[in-house]
């Protein structure tokens, strides 16, 4: 990750948990009502935008994407934002334009407070249907979920879309 991507990243991380560290000032939880500041498993479906230029759209934020880089959010049908936490698993989302591209079901982790998700699989929705999107290299027989060379023999992967053999059975957050 670009150095000013990273420092951008962070500094939005710590942005959107102050309200957490604020909170957490002399507030004692009820232990008995339910653990709601644990992540939620969701399942999302969107498409990935440029949450800073998503931003600028709608409150008139002046977005410097071309110095600081993207910070991508999944945006639902129903306009909400889902920025994604700069994980592993959330590398293509970064690192290709074709999954930027795609109408997107995220299966993730909602973060309580902060609205970030943490990916834990992506997944194509077109025709009806539900593809599995990965990366595979032919010589070493290894699927994996970012782009770059094999881990193995350092051989470039192959990107793949193909036919997901089962939905996941996670309910939506809210409900």
């Amino acid at each position: 990750m670009k150095r000013a991507r990273r420092q951008f990243v962070e500094g939005l991380l710590l942005t959107s948990a102050m309200p957490l560290v604020a909170s957490a000032g002399g507030e004692s939880r009820d232990s008995s009502a339910g653990r709601k500041d644990q992540p939620q498993p969701v399942v999302l479906r969107g498409r990935v935008v440029c949450l800073t230029e998503e931003l600028g759209r709608r409150y008139g934020v002046q977005p410097e994407c071309e110095t600081r880089g993207h910070v991508y959010a999944l945006k639902t049908a129903d306009q909400k934002l889902y920025p994604f936490l700069p994980t592993d698993q959330a590398a293509a989302i970064y690192d290709d334009r074709r999954f930027r591209e795609r109408d997107l079901q995220v299966t993730a982790r909602l973060l309580p407070d902060a609205s970030f998700i943490e990916v834990i699989k992506l997944q194509s929705a077109r025709a009806g249907g539900l593809y599995d999107l990965y990366y595979f290299c032919e010589v070493c027989n290894i699927r994996t979920h970012k782009p770059g060379p094999c881990e193995c023999c350092q051989d470039p992967v192959v990107f793949h879309e193909d036919p997901a053999e089962e939905e996941p059975k996670v309910a939506p957050p809210g409900r």
